[in-house]
Protein backbone atom coordinates (compact mmCIF):
# COMPACT_ATOMS: atom_id res chain seq x y z
CA UNK A 1 0.00 0.00 0.00
CA UNK A 2 1.47 2.97 -0.87
CA UNK A 3 0.46 6.48 0.62
CA UNK A 4 0.58 9.75 -0.97
CA UNK A 5 2.68 12.30 1.20
CA UNK A 6 0.23 15.39 1.72
CA UNK A 7 1.57 18.73 0.55
CA UNK A 8 2.34 21.06 3.02
CA UNK A 9 -0.01 23.22 4.56
CA UNK A 10 1.83 26.41 2.47
CA UNK A 11 2.59 25.02 -0.41
CA UNK A 12 -0.68 24.05 -1.17
CA UNK A 13 -1.89 27.80 -0.33
CA UNK A 14 0.46 28.87 -2.81
CA UNK A 15 -0.23 26.46 -5.46
CA UNK A 16 -4.03 27.74 -5.19
CA UNK A 17 -3.19 31.01 -5.10
CA UNK A 18 -1.11 30.72 -8.10
CA UNK A 19 -3.22 28.81 -10.05
CA UNK A 20 -5.52 31.68 -11.69
CA UNK A 21 -2.07 32.98 -12.72
CA UNK A 22 -1.31 30.40 -14.60
CA UNK A 23 -4.55 30.25 -16.32
CA UNK A 24 -3.98 34.16 -17.10
CA UNK A 25 -1.12 33.11 -18.35
CA UNK A 26 -2.29 30.66 -20.89
CA UNK A 27 -4.51 33.26 -22.18
CA UNK A 28 -1.31 35.54 -23.53
CA UNK A 29 0.86 35.18 -26.40
CA UNK A 30 2.97 32.71 -26.81
CA UNK A 31 5.86 35.08 -25.98
CA UNK A 32 4.91 35.34 -22.57
CA UNK A 33 7.03 34.63 -19.34
CA UNK A 34 7.05 31.19 -18.55
CA UNK A 35 6.15 30.06 -14.66
CA UNK A 36 7.92 28.94 -11.87
CA UNK A 37 8.59 24.73 -11.40
CA UNK A 38 5.81 24.24 -9.12
CA UNK A 39 3.38 26.26 -11.37
CA UNK A 40 4.87 24.36 -14.86
CA UNK A 41 3.60 20.92 -13.13
CA UNK A 42 0.13 22.22 -11.93
CA UNK A 43 -0.18 23.33 -15.76
CA UNK A 44 1.16 20.10 -16.70
CA UNK A 45 -1.22 18.09 -14.52
CA UNK A 46 -3.91 20.54 -15.66
CA UNK A 47 -3.13 19.80 -19.66
CA UNK A 48 -3.13 15.71 -18.63
CA UNK A 49 -6.42 16.07 -16.95
CA UNK A 50 -8.36 17.54 -20.75
CA UNK A 51 -9.08 15.53 -22.88
CA UNK A 52 -7.51 16.07 -26.85
CA UNK A 53 -9.58 15.72 -30.32
CA UNK A 54 -9.73 12.79 -31.92
CA UNK A 55 -7.72 12.31 -35.05
CA UNK A 56 -10.68 12.34 -36.76
CA UNK A 57 -12.14 15.16 -36.33
CA UNK A 58 -8.73 17.31 -36.52
CA UNK A 59 -8.42 15.62 -40.20
CA UNK A 60 -12.23 16.33 -40.94
CA UNK A 61 -11.45 20.10 -40.07
CA UNK A 62 -8.13 20.71 -41.96
CA UNK A 63 -10.23 18.87 -45.38
CA UNK A 64 -13.14 21.18 -44.82
CA UNK A 65 -11.35 24.55 -44.27
CA UNK A 66 -10.51 24.47 -47.87
CA UNK A 67 -13.34 23.31 -49.09
CA UNK A 68 -15.43 26.54 -47.55
CA UNK A 69 -12.79 29.25 -48.42
CA UNK A 70 -12.84 28.12 -52.14
CA UNK A 71 -16.65 28.99 -52.70
CA UNK A 72 -16.33 32.17 -50.41
CA UNK A 73 -13.18 33.28 -52.82
CA UNK A 74 -14.91 32.58 -56.02
CA UNK A 75 -18.14 33.91 -54.99
CA UNK A 76 -16.04 37.70 -53.73
CA UNK A 77 -14.23 37.05 -57.86
CA UNK A 78 -17.78 36.78 -59.40
CA UNK A 79 -18.94 39.66 -57.80
CA UNK A 80 -15.85 41.30 -58.15
CA UNK A 81 -16.34 40.64 -62.09
CA UNK A 82 -20.14 41.84 -62.26
CA UNK A 83 -19.24 45.04 -60.12
CA UNK A 84 -16.27 45.99 -63.06
CA UNK A 85 -19.04 44.92 -66.21
CA UNK A 86 -21.88 46.97 -64.69
CA UNK A 87 -19.18 50.01 -64.21
CA UNK A 88 -18.01 49.74 -67.51
CA UNK A 89 -21.33 50.17 -68.93
CA UNK A 90 -22.66 52.93 -67.22
CA UNK A 91 -18.80 54.94 -67.75
CA UNK A 92 -18.89 57.52 -70.26
CA UNK A 93 -17.19 56.72 -73.98
CA UNK A 94 -13.56 58.18 -73.95
CA UNK A 95 -13.36 60.84 -76.05
CA UNK A 96 -11.30 60.13 -78.98
CA UNK A 97 -7.73 62.24 -79.40
CA UNK A 98 -7.57 65.34 -81.94
CA UNK A 99 -5.44 64.67 -84.36
CA UNK A 100 -2.39 66.89 -84.11
CA UNK A 101 -3.26 70.32 -86.36
CA UNK A 102 -1.03 70.76 -89.79
CA UNK A 103 1.38 73.71 -89.64
CA UNK A 104 0.68 76.89 -91.69
CA UNK A 105 2.28 76.86 -94.54
CA UNK A 106 5.35 78.91 -93.99
CA UNK A 107 5.11 82.19 -96.03
CA UNK A 108 7.43 84.00 -98.52
CA UNK A 109 10.03 86.23 -96.99
CA UNK A 110 10.51 89.37 -98.82
CA UNK A 111 13.76 89.97 -100.84
CA UNK A 112 14.68 92.01 -103.76
CA UNK A 113 13.69 89.46 -106.24
CA UNK A 114 10.27 90.34 -105.97
CA UNK A 115 10.57 93.66 -107.13
CA UNK A 116 9.34 94.35 -111.06
CA UNK A 117 11.64 95.52 -113.53
CA UNK A 118 11.79 99.86 -113.72
CA UNK A 119 8.65 101.41 -115.15
CA UNK A 120 9.80 103.05 -118.30
CA UNK A 121 6.79 105.31 -117.73
CA UNK A 122 7.41 108.77 -115.94
CA UNK A 123 7.23 107.90 -112.57
CA UNK A 124 8.12 109.48 -108.75
CA UNK A 125 10.53 107.41 -106.41
CA UNK A 126 10.54 108.25 -102.51
CA UNK A 127 12.74 106.61 -100.23
CA UNK A 128 12.33 106.38 -95.95
CA UNK A 129 14.65 105.40 -93.66
CA UNK A 130 14.83 105.21 -90.24
CA UNK A 131 18.86 106.15 -89.64
CA UNK A 132 18.69 105.57 -85.53
CA UNK A 133 20.68 108.98 -85.42
CA UNK A 134 22.10 110.25 -88.67
CA UNK A 135 25.50 111.40 -87.15
CA UNK A 136 26.23 108.15 -85.75
CA UNK A 137 25.57 106.42 -89.17
CA UNK A 138 27.53 109.05 -90.66
CA UNK A 139 30.55 108.36 -88.53
CA UNK A 140 30.21 104.67 -89.08
CA UNK A 141 30.03 105.25 -92.82
CA UNK A 142 30.70 108.47 -94.00
CA UNK A 143 28.54 108.04 -97.68
CA UNK A 144 25.51 105.95 -96.18
CA UNK A 145 23.14 109.11 -97.32
CA UNK A 146 25.06 109.25 -100.82
CA UNK A 147 25.78 105.27 -102.11
CA UNK A 148 22.00 105.03 -101.43
CA UNK A 149 20.81 107.92 -103.52
CA UNK A 150 22.91 106.91 -106.19
CA UNK A 151 21.85 103.52 -105.72
CA UNK A 152 18.03 103.83 -106.00
CA UNK A 153 17.74 107.43 -108.10
CA UNK A 154 15.16 108.81 -105.79
CA UNK A 155 13.49 111.98 -106.37
CA UNK A 156 12.77 112.09 -102.21
CA UNK A 157 14.82 110.60 -99.12
CA UNK A 158 12.38 111.11 -95.80
CA UNK A 159 14.51 110.12 -92.51
CA UNK A 160 13.50 110.02 -89.33
CA UNK A 161 15.13 109.33 -85.73
CA UNK A 162 18.11 112.25 -86.58
CA UNK A 163 18.39 113.30 -83.27
CA UNK A 164 20.22 116.96 -83.92
CA UNK A 165 19.26 119.81 -83.22
CA UNK A 166 18.81 122.81 -84.78
CA UNK A 167 22.52 124.39 -84.37
CA UNK A 168 23.88 121.12 -85.81
CA UNK A 169 22.12 121.15 -88.82
CA UNK A 170 24.17 122.94 -90.90
CA UNK A 171 27.57 120.76 -90.14
CA UNK A 172 25.28 117.71 -90.41
CA UNK A 173 24.32 118.32 -94.14
CA UNK A 174 27.91 118.52 -95.17
CA UNK A 175 28.60 115.57 -93.68
CA UNK A 176 26.00 113.88 -95.99
CA UNK A 177 27.42 115.78 -99.38
CA UNK A 178 23.87 115.38 -101.21
CA UNK A 179 24.01 115.87 -104.79
CA UNK A 180 24.29 119.19 -105.85
CA UNK A 181 21.16 120.87 -106.64
CA UNK A 182 19.11 119.01 -103.73
CA UNK A 183 16.83 120.54 -101.00
CA UNK A 184 16.47 120.09 -97.50
CA UNK A 185 14.14 120.24 -94.79
CA UNK A 186 14.60 119.47 -90.99
CA UNK A 187 12.28 119.01 -87.75
CA UNK A 188 14.28 119.24 -84.35
CA UNK A 189 13.34 118.50 -81.27
CA UNK A 190 13.04 121.48 -78.76
CA UNK A 191 11.33 119.67 -76.08
CA UNK A 192 14.40 117.28 -75.85
CA UNK A 193 17.98 117.97 -77.30
CA UNK A 194 19.54 114.58 -79.19
CA UNK A 195 15.63 113.25 -79.53
CA UNK A 196 13.49 112.37 -82.22
CA UNK A 197 13.62 114.93 -85.30
CA UNK A 198 12.84 114.06 -89.08
CA UNK A 199 14.72 115.62 -92.66
CA UNK A 200 13.19 115.38 -95.94
CA UNK A 201 15.60 115.83 -98.71
CA UNK A 202 14.60 116.30 -102.45
CA UNK A 203 15.62 116.44 -105.96
CA UNK A 204 13.64 119.02 -106.66
CA UNK A 205 12.41 121.84 -104.57
CA UNK A 206 8.96 121.60 -102.80
CA UNK A 207 5.65 123.59 -103.73
CA UNK A 208 5.35 124.45 -99.82
CA UNK A 209 6.72 123.06 -97.07
CA UNK A 210 5.70 122.75 -93.22
CA UNK A 211 6.65 121.29 -89.68
CA UNK A 212 4.48 120.14 -87.17
CA UNK A 213 0.31 118.97 -86.72
CA UNK A 214 -0.48 122.45 -85.85
CA UNK A 215 -0.49 120.84 -82.44
CA UNK A 216 1.22 122.53 -79.79
CA UNK A 217 0.89 119.54 -77.34
CA UNK A 218 2.35 117.79 -79.85
CA UNK A 219 4.77 119.71 -82.41
CA UNK A 220 7.86 120.01 -79.38
CA UNK A 221 9.47 116.42 -80.45
CA UNK A 222 10.23 117.50 -84.45
CA UNK A 223 8.11 114.64 -85.70
CA UNK A 224 6.44 115.77 -88.75
CA UNK A 225 7.46 117.11 -91.77
CA UNK A 226 5.00 118.01 -95.25
CA UNK A 227 6.38 118.83 -98.71
CA UNK A 228 3.99 119.38 -101.69
CA UNK A 229 4.47 118.63 -104.61
CA UNK A 230 2.77 118.38 -107.94
CA UNK A 231 0.58 115.67 -107.83
CA UNK A 232 0.81 114.56 -103.84
CA UNK A 233 1.74 116.22 -100.25
CA UNK A 234 4.50 113.77 -98.82
CA UNK A 235 4.14 113.08 -95.02
CA UNK A 236 7.51 113.02 -93.30
CA UNK A 237 6.87 111.58 -89.64
CA UNK A 238 7.75 109.54 -86.76
CA UNK A 239 5.27 108.10 -84.88
CA UNK A 240 6.01 108.23 -80.72
CA UNK A 241 6.25 104.97 -78.61
CA UNK A 242 4.55 104.39 -76.50
CA UNK A 243 7.66 103.39 -74.14
CA UNK A 244 8.86 101.32 -71.52
CA UNK A 245 5.87 99.87 -69.40
CA UNK A 246 3.29 101.90 -72.19
CA UNK A 247 3.89 104.80 -70.15
CA UNK A 248 3.01 107.04 -73.53
CA UNK A 249 0.39 104.80 -74.58
CA UNK A 250 -2.49 107.03 -73.93
CA UNK A 251 -0.43 109.68 -75.25
CA UNK A 252 -0.39 108.31 -78.31
CA UNK A 253 -4.09 106.89 -79.02
CA UNK A 254 -6.30 108.57 -76.61
CA UNK A 255 -8.72 110.97 -77.34
CA UNK A 256 -7.01 113.72 -78.34
CA UNK A 257 -3.61 112.07 -79.01
CA UNK A 258 -0.79 111.69 -81.50
CA UNK A 259 -2.70 109.27 -83.31
CA UNK A 260 -6.03 111.19 -83.98
CA UNK A 261 -4.24 114.65 -84.59
CA UNK A 262 -1.90 113.19 -87.39
CA UNK A 263 -5.35 111.43 -88.98
CA UNK A 264 -7.19 115.17 -88.42
CA UNK A 265 -4.10 116.65 -89.85
CA UNK A 266 -4.50 114.63 -93.41
CA UNK A 267 -8.15 114.29 -93.56
CA UNK A 268 -7.27 118.21 -93.61
CA UNK A 269 -4.78 117.82 -96.53
CA UNK A 270 -6.91 115.46 -98.75
CA UNK A 271 -9.17 118.29 -99.13
CA UNK A 272 -6.92 119.58 -101.79
CA UNK A 273 -4.86 116.85 -103.22
CA UNK A 274 -3.56 113.05 -102.02
CA UNK A 275 -1.35 112.28 -99.69
CA UNK A 276 1.42 109.65 -98.75
CA UNK A 277 2.82 108.99 -95.36
CA UNK A 278 5.86 107.57 -95.22
CA UNK A 279 8.00 106.91 -92.14
CA UNK A 280 8.59 104.93 -89.31
CA UNK A 281 4.58 104.79 -87.85
CA UNK A 282 5.94 102.43 -84.67
CA UNK A 283 3.10 99.86 -84.88
CA UNK A 284 3.08 96.18 -86.67
CA UNK A 285 -0.43 96.86 -87.51
CA UNK A 286 -0.95 92.52 -88.48
CA UNK A 287 0.38 89.40 -87.15
CA UNK A 288 2.45 88.98 -90.16
CA UNK A 289 4.06 91.93 -89.62
CA UNK A 290 5.99 91.00 -86.57
CA UNK A 291 7.74 87.68 -85.49
CA UNK A 292 6.29 86.24 -82.51
CA UNK A 293 3.36 87.81 -82.12
CA UNK A 294 1.80 85.90 -79.25
CA UNK A 295 4.60 86.70 -76.86
CA UNK A 296 4.65 90.36 -77.56
CA UNK A 297 0.69 91.72 -77.24
CA UNK A 298 2.30 93.92 -74.04
CA UNK A 299 4.89 95.18 -75.96
CA UNK A 300 5.04 98.92 -77.59
CA UNK A 301 4.39 98.62 -81.03
CA UNK A 302 2.03 95.69 -80.52
CA UNK A 303 -0.39 96.03 -77.78
CA UNK A 304 -4.36 95.38 -79.15
CA UNK A 305 -4.75 99.72 -78.38
CA UNK A 306 -2.12 100.51 -80.81
CA UNK A 307 -3.28 98.10 -83.65
CA UNK A 308 -6.67 99.06 -83.30
CA UNK A 309 -5.82 103.18 -83.45
CA UNK A 310 -3.51 102.31 -86.43
CA UNK A 311 -6.76 100.64 -88.83
CA UNK A 312 -9.25 103.23 -87.02
CA UNK A 313 -7.05 106.21 -87.50
CA UNK A 314 -5.08 105.74 -90.76
CA UNK A 315 -7.15 103.15 -92.63
CA UNK A 316 -10.54 103.54 -92.01
CA UNK A 317 -13.04 105.81 -94.00
CA UNK A 318 -14.36 109.13 -92.34
CA UNK A 319 -15.12 110.19 -90.29
CA UNK A 320 -12.61 108.45 -87.86
CA UNK A 321 -9.81 107.67 -90.29
CA UNK A 322 -8.32 108.98 -93.32
CA UNK A 323 -8.67 106.22 -95.53
CA UNK A 324 -5.15 105.27 -96.45
CA UNK A 325 -4.34 102.15 -97.75
CA UNK A 326 -0.91 99.85 -96.61
CA UNK A 327 0.92 99.85 -100.39
CA UNK A 328 3.31 96.86 -99.27
CA UNK A 329 0.66 95.08 -97.56
CA UNK A 330 -1.53 96.21 -100.87
CA UNK A 331 1.42 94.13 -103.23
CA UNK A 332 2.28 91.78 -101.05
CA UNK A 333 -1.36 90.31 -99.32
CA UNK A 334 0.99 86.90 -97.89
CA UNK A 335 4.77 87.97 -97.82
CA UNK A 336 6.41 88.41 -94.73
CA UNK A 337 8.56 91.77 -94.78
CA UNK A 338 10.23 93.63 -91.46
CA UNK A 339 11.80 96.64 -91.31
CA UNK A 340 12.75 97.08 -88.14
CA UNK A 341 15.34 94.53 -85.90
CA UNK A 342 16.87 94.85 -82.84
CA UNK A 343 20.46 95.23 -82.30
CA UNK A 344 20.10 92.41 -79.38
CA UNK A 345 20.50 88.73 -79.98
CA UNK A 346 21.68 88.56 -83.51
CA UNK A 347 17.77 89.24 -84.96
CA UNK A 348 18.66 90.43 -87.94
CA UNK A 349 20.53 86.94 -89.01
CA UNK A 350 17.99 85.10 -87.52
CA UNK A 351 14.65 87.30 -89.06
CA UNK A 352 13.32 87.99 -85.83
CA UNK A 353 11.31 91.72 -86.86
CA UNK A 354 8.50 94.14 -86.88
CA UNK A 355 7.21 95.93 -89.77
CA UNK A 356 7.00 99.58 -88.37
CA UNK A 357 7.69 101.41 -91.38
CA UNK A 358 5.31 102.21 -93.64
CA UNK A 359 3.84 104.11 -96.74
CA UNK A 360 0.13 104.90 -96.70
CA UNK A 361 -1.25 106.80 -99.32
CA UNK A 362 -4.99 107.66 -100.61
CA UNK A 363 -6.67 106.05 -102.43
CA UNK A 364 -6.48 107.38 -105.60
CA UNK A 365 -2.91 108.00 -104.96
CA UNK A 366 -2.57 103.60 -103.88
CA UNK A 367 -4.27 103.15 -107.29
CA UNK A 368 -0.61 104.39 -109.12
CA UNK A 369 1.33 103.00 -107.12
CA UNK A 370 3.72 100.47 -109.38
CA UNK A 371 6.20 99.25 -106.43
CA UNK A 372 6.47 98.80 -102.47
CA UNK A 373 9.48 97.68 -101.96
CA UNK A 374 11.90 97.20 -98.91
CA UNK A 375 16.16 97.69 -99.43
CA UNK A 376 17.01 94.11 -96.65
CA UNK A 377 20.70 94.65 -97.67
CA UNK A 378 21.24 98.14 -96.19
CA UNK A 379 22.81 98.54 -92.88
CA UNK A 380 23.94 101.11 -90.40
CA UNK A 381 20.77 100.93 -88.44
CA UNK A 382 18.43 99.08 -86.58
CA UNK A 383 16.02 99.69 -88.98
CA UNK A 384 16.07 99.28 -93.12
CA UNK A 385 15.17 101.43 -96.04
CA UNK A 386 12.31 100.92 -98.17
CA UNK A 387 10.52 103.22 -100.84
CA UNK A 388 7.80 103.17 -103.47
CA UNK A 389 7.63 104.26 -106.96
CA UNK A 390 4.37 106.37 -108.14
CA UNK A 391 3.84 106.78 -111.86
CA UNK A 392 2.67 110.14 -112.65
Amino acid sequence: VSFVKPLPSSLLVRSLAMAPKAQAKRSRADDAAPADTEEQELQQQQQEDTPAPSPSKKASAKKASPKKAAPKKAASTSKAGEEDEAAAKVQPPKRAKKAPAEPEPARPVYNESMRPPPPSAPHFKILSWNVASLRALLKKDAKAITKLIERENPDVLCVQETKISEKQVPEVTRQMALPSGWHTQWACSTDKAGYSGVGTFSKSAPLTTSTGLGVKEHDGEGRVLMSEFEQFYVINAYVPNSGEGLKRLDYRVGDGGWDKALSDYIKDLQKTKPVLLAGDLNCAHQEIDIKNPKTNLKSPGFTPEERASFGARYLQPAPEGCELTDTFRKQFPEVVGYTYYSYRFNARAKGIGWRLDYFLASKPLADKVYDSFMLPDVVGSDHIPLGVTVLK
